[in-house]
This record gives structure tokens, sequence and C-alpha cells, in this order.
């Protein structure tokens, strides 16, 4: 084609002229390079793409799936992984470690306010004032009676107050709520030595041990209950 020919075409096309230089005689292309590396026999490599790859580990190496979170225990599933290790503790010092972790957890949930009116019943307790403490108490009871310690703690205060029935009857509440309370059986034990009923604080102390076995290593408590219950063997 004649270069006044292609540039009419061109421009009929469309297209710039300015921004193409037309050559008088086109030269002939160069042949492609040879290539050097053979020929696959099942046609053209496909580079990989994420369908074609092998999908990394979706596994921890304990088996769980990554990214899950571990499940959050709540209060009461912590308690009772507590308490069970309590119940196989090995020695006095692992047992008061994990009855000091309970405690906490046991009046973790308790409100500011519940947590002033137990502080003051303590205060009251300590200037031999019981029945203001038993008070105090109540009215934390009435805050929040879903709270086992708190029921505990007015039975503590019952006892120093000489109400043995009321405190018995507040530990009831409290054992209801947190079965697994080695302290609450404890206390009960002590209300029923008061009360002069030997069985019941034998029996009390008995759960105590099932629950904090290192509560009485030697069974020196258990066995002298056990004498006031029954007497001496023969």
């Amino acid at each position: 084609m004649k270069p006044l020919c292609l540039a009419l075409s061109l421009a009929s096309a469309g297209v710039s002229l300015t921004s193409i230089t037309v050559q008088a005689a086109p030269t002939a292309p160069k042949p492609a390079a040879p290539s050097t590396t053979a020929p696959d026999q099942h046609g053209p490599k496909q580079p990989d793409s994420a369908a074609n790859q092998t999908p990394a580990s979706t596994t921890t190496p304990d088996g769980k799936p990554h990214g899950q979170k571990a499940k959050k225990l709540t209060v009461e599933e912590q308690i009772t992984q507590l308490a069970e290790q309590l119940a196989h503790a090995k020695t006095p010092e692992e047992a008061h470690a994990l009855e000091t972790m309970l405690e906490s957890l046991r009046s973790g949930h308790l409100s500011p306010t519940t947590q002033l009116l137990l502080r003051r019943a303590q205060k009251d307790l300590a200037t031999e004032k019981p029945d203001d403490a038993v008070e105090d108490l109540g009215d934390a009871i009435a805050l929040q009676p879903d709270q086992s310690i708190l029921w505990r703690s007015r039975a503590q205060m019952r006892l120093a107050a000489g109400d043995f029935a009321g405190s018995v009857k507040d530990l009831g509440e409290a054992l209801q709520r947190d079965p697994k309370d080695a302290q609450a059986w404890a206390l009960l034990s002590t209300v029923e030595e008061h009360r002069k009923d030997g069985p019941a604080a034998l029996k009390a102390w008995q759960k105590v041990l099932e629950l904090n076995p290192m509560a009485d290593k030697n069974h020196k408590h258990l066995d002298a209950l056990h004498i006031k219950a029954f007497g001496q063997p023969t």
C-alpha cells in the first residue's frame, strides 16, 4: 500500500496520524527466537491457582480448627473445675491455693454496694456487734440473693450471735446454690457441734473431707467428732 493511501485509510478510521510513523516499505518480520525448552506434550503449563494449590492445614496440632476461639467457661464451670482439683490436692499448700482461688471466684460477681455491706458486717463482727453484722448481710442478700457466699457469711454472723437455727437455715441456702463449698460444710459442722448434734456434725465434716482431704490430713478432727457422736470405742 502506498503511504498516501495508508494515511487516508487511517484517517477515515479515526486514527490520529500524529501518533503513527508510516514506513514507505514495510520490513519483513523477524523470525521468533527458537524455544530453549522442550514443549510440554500436554499443552502449555498453566500458572498455579488457588484451586490447584494444596490447602494449608486448617487445624492446630491438637486437632482444633485454626481461628476457633476456646470456649470461655462460666464462673460455675470454673468453680467445678477447681473443686475437682481441690478434691485431689496432694499437699495442704496446694489445697490452700485452690481454696483462695475458689473464694475469689465466689466473690467475683458481688456488686460494689454488696461488697461494702460485707466489709461493714465483718467490721461489726470484729467489734463484737454480731446482730448489726447479721442485719448488714441481710441487706446484701436482698441485693444479690443468688450469691451463695453471702448466705454463708450471714450464717457465720448468726453463729456468732448465737442464732444456731438461723445459721443452719442460711447454710442450707448457701449449699443449695454451691454444694461444693467445703467452707460452708465446715461451718455447718461447727454449728452442729454447738447444737450438740454429734452425728450431724460428723456427717458435715465427712463431706468436708470429700471436697478437701487436706482440711484434716491426719483425720484428728474426724476422730474427735466420731467420739462425740458415738462415744469412745471399746
